[in-house]
């Protein structure tokens, strides 16, 4: 992540703190939810994604009849399970399941809007920023990606591993539906960092990004 878009990120949330000074409301509360990930790339088909869970805190700020902001910062667990293959000489070409699975602490700045005060659902659009961790062991499995049929231009799947340590970010949408102390969220988190950057010394080219779709229910404290 280059610095502007760090910056950019940090004045995003700057901006939320002065915004708030004209909120009408604030409530704090806890989190918790299931998350499903996914991983998009060219080296290799996605054979399932990765259910997870949610848990952290949440702020909402509202701003007027209408609008409310959501800033949080969650633990989620993410990653997918990637097709792989063994080559063995003089022997078939057997499918394997590799799994890329990593861990993220993730903040989030989330706006809503209400288009009709009598009914409480909010429409969400936003941004989020995480990291990534634990991404897993480096033995090597004799499993390769990048092509399932000629071994020359196969890379092993554990070299991806190191991937999956880093930075993350991207927009969000979404719907919030109740009032009072109780909200339910349903988002699309859309990574638009290329995860294949993080690796040293590989070609040049491929690309790696995240995806996620959560459910999660805040318990306001007020």
């Amino acid at each position: 992540m280059n610095k502007q878009r760090l910056f950019g990120f940090i004045a995003l949330i700057i901006l939320s703190a002065t915004v708030a000074s004209a909120q009408t409301y604030y409530q704090v509360g806890v989190t918790t939810g299931v998350n499903y990930s996914s991983l998009r790339s060219d080296l290799f088909t996605t054979s399932s994604g990765r259910s997870g869970l949610v848990a952290g805190f949440s702020v909402a700020l509202g701003l007027g009849d209408h609008f409310e902001l959501n800033p949080e910062i969650v633990f989620t667990q993410k990653g997918a399970s990637a097709k792989a293959v063994s080559f063995r000489p003089e022997e078939a070409i057997e499918v394997f399941s590799r799994d890329y699975h990593y861990n993220t602490f993730e903040a989030g700045v989330i706006g809503g809007y209400q288009p009709v005060l009598e009914v409480p659902i909010r429409l969400q659009a936003g941004g989020f920023f995480g990291t990534h961790f634990n991404y897993g062991d480096n033995r090597n499995e004799n499993l390769w990606v990048g092509n399932y049929e000629n071994l020359n231009y196969a890379m092993p799947a554990d070299k991806l591993n190191p991937a999956f340590a880093g930075l993350d970010f991207g927009p969000v949408l979404g719907i919030s539906a109740g009032s009072g102390q109780l909200r339910l969220n349903v988002r699309y988190y859309l990574g638009v960092k290329n995860l294949y950057n993080n690796l040293d010394y590989v070609v040049e080219g491929h690309r790696i990004s995240t995806s996620a779709f959560r459910v999660s229910l805040t318990g306001y404290l007020k």
